[in-house]
């Protein structure tokens, strides 16, 4: 009777481990996960040690007037520069970009285009003297002074294309810049 009774239970108790391993089981995959509370991401502005700034307060602008929009260079610390790549876009169905003035204290640019069909102005200034163009903590230093006139209505935006850089001397290193987008409206 003994072995009649392990038979019938060895397999019952088989059964019961068996249900219980799979409610187990099925309890842990159904379980929900800890999910991490939604953050909010707010878009911090890098603080650069330098940022080139236009320095025109020009925000509206009637069509036919020429102005000068100056580009400037500040540093929150003493720095010495061994060159200075400029890309500067603007729509050329809007503005039509007269002459390019560099400012004092720099060299003029060893490479100096303004391309009309594509409306960029290129500047490339490679430093020669041996310390670099030295740039005092908070000193304004004046680039360029971009001549234009304003031919159309519209939105007149000036833009530093992704390839301006400035390099720092000695180190060669490519120093990176905050800037900002000068946009004009032009009105008839």
């Amino acid at each position: 009777m003994k072995e009649n009774t392990l038979k019938i239970l060895i397999p019952l108790f088989a059964i019961v481990v068996i249900v219980e391993s799979l409610m187990l089981v099925s309890k842990l995959v159904n379980k929900p996960t800890l999910t991490q509370p939604e953050t909010v991401s707010e878009e911090v502005e890098t603080v650069y040690p330098l940022s080139l700034n236009w320095d025109s307060v020009l925000n509206e602008v009637k069509t036919g007037v020429t102005t000068n929009l100056p580009l400037t260079l500040v540093s929150t610390k003493d720095e010495a520069i061994d060159a200075i790549d400029l890309y500067v876009n603007y729509d050329p169905n809007i503005v039509e970009v007269k002459d390019v003035v560099v400012g004092k204290g720099l060299p003029q640019p060893s490479f100096k285009k303004i391309n009309a069909e594509k409306g960029m102005v290129v500047l490339n200034f490679l430093i020669s003297d041996v310390g670099g163009f030295q740039l005092k903590a908070g000193q304004v230093a004046g680039l360029v002074d971009l001549k234009v006139n304003f031919v159309k209505e519209g939105i007149a935006e000036f833009t530093l294309g992704e390839a301006s850089l400035v390099v720092e001397n000695t180190s060669a290193k490519v120093l990176p810049f905050n800037n900002e987008n000068l946009v004009i409206n032009v009105t008839q």
